[in-house]
């Protein structure tokens, strides 16, 4: 038998509800299962990426969305978490704040708890699992999502966040567990998408990044670049598990492809050439305000 009871914390008089559901924050409410009883108002939510990327298929996008409507529990569906990390940033942390325990239906999980620690979720100290849909089949994620959910009875819930936006969303995270704060990426990117510093290397301009370039992820001698929307597999999609000797293998070939045989001075020389690339950006800008303002002027 399963049964709820609730407490009014201003009036202190009981209420009970049939069947249970999620009450107003200003009750507590407790569930009697097979006589222990453990609080009903415990939210548990399945978080859905809709990848932008496509990674894993339209249709298969689909039928997991379709699952999870019809489970009659509440669920996210993010049109695309690269996106929101950045151009939704504090609605993705508000939706996760405000369950007690996620499960998050995306790619691999070292890449999105850089994406989460970039929304300012401190994903360590809450109770969140993965369900990885590039390596899982869809029968796998339904079976998962069933048992999340095994001992819950609750009415749908149903969010929604997206941003609208046409940028692709591809940009890098750090793993700041790996990184040494070298400053390679920083001097190799042409597109001032890092910012270096005497202790850290930030992204401070993800749209800046080209599309489908993850260079600056293959000559990172931590492997600590990752490219969510990365379509091959491995560290720089942020697979969890890393050959340390396979990718330093592959970052030897990389450089020597990228780089050439003289690495300082081929960073300096991609150096030179961002800071040439800024100049000629601003310089480009200020005749396009100059003409701006001549124009304003003359229709004066």
């Amino acid at each position: 038998m399963v049964f709820d009871i609730g407490i009014d914390v201003n009036n202190l008089c009981p209420l009970f509800y049939f069947p249970c559901f999620y009450p107003p924050k200003t009750y507590l409410c407790f569930r009697f299962y097979n006589e222990k009883s453990v609080p009903c108002n415990m939210i548990k939510k399945v978080f859905f990426c809709n990848c932008g990327a496509n990674l894993i298929g339209t249709d298969r996008l689909k039928d997991i969305e379709a699952y999870l409507k019809q489970m009659e529990h509440p669920y996210v569906v993010i049109s695309d978490l690269c996106g929101c990390a950045i151009e939704r940033k504090e609605e993705t942390y508000d939706l996760f704040l405000a369950a007690d325990e996620a499960l998050i239906v995306a790619c691999y999980p070292r890449g999105v708890r850089l994406l989460l620690e970039n929304c300012g979720i401190d994903y360590q100290n809450r109770k969140i699992s993965y369900l990885n849909f590039r390596e899982l089949n869809n029968q796998q994620i339904f079976g998962s999502v069933a048992s999340f959910f095994s001992e819950v009875s609750i009415n749908q819930v149903v969010s929604k966040i997206g941003y609208g936006s046409t940028w692709p969303s591809w940009y890098p995270v750090i793993d700041y567990s790996r990184c040494t704060a070298c400053g390679q990426c920083a001097d190799f990117c042409l597109f001032g998408v890092y910012e270096k510093t005497k202790n850290k290397v930030v992204v401070v301009n993800p749209k800046g990044c080209k599309n489908n370039c993850p260079a600056c992820a293959r000559i990172c001698p931590q492997i600590a670049i990752v490219f969510p929307k990365y379509e091959h597999s491995g560290a720089i999609a942020g697979s969890e598990t890393i050959d340390e000797m396979a990718e330093q293998k592959r970052q030897n070939l990389d450089i020597d492809a990228i780089l050439g045989s003289n690495i300082y001075k081929a960073l300096e020389m991609r150096k030179a050439k961002r800071q040439s690339i800024i100049r000629n950006t601003a310089m480009q800008q200020a005749i396009n305000e100059r003409a701006q303002a001549l124009a304003e002027k003359s229709d004066n």
